[in-house]
């Protein structure tokens, strides 16, 4: 009998042990993956589901300020974004001008040399 083969056999099985043991731990940390952002959704939706408690819990009056407020506030974060944008647009355009001119004044500089 040679314990070549057997030695093989051995090694082999060893291989897929530790392939199984490293696939099952995968599985166990996607799994607490999975529950942790389920319990981050349930948390959202409970924190949701207070706040809308607490708005139907107002005054028609209280309400309407509430309400109010959130739509100024809307508007602030719109205008804050299209200034944002308006800047970087400015800034890209005056990029663009620097660079021309200073193309331009290089480009114009060597020919007079030569």
């Amino acid at each position: 009998m040679n314990p070549q083969p057997e030695e093989d056999l051995q090694q082999r099985l060893r291989k897929l042990e530790a392939e199984t043991d490293s696939s099952s731990e995968k599985k166990t940390k996607s799994q607490q993956i999975d529950q942790s952002s389920q319990s981050g959704f349930s948390s959202a939706n409970s924190q949701l589901q207070q706040l809308s408690n607490w708005f139907n819990t107002l005054s028609g009056t209280g309400k309407v300020v509430v309400v109010s407020v959130g739509v100024l506030l809307g508007f602030a974060v719109v205008q804050a974004v299209f200034k944002f944008v308006a800047s970087a647009i400015s800034l890209a355009l005056l990029a663009g001008l620097v660079y021309f001119g200073y193309k331009f004044i290089v480009s114009s500089s060597s020919r007079r040399k030569q």
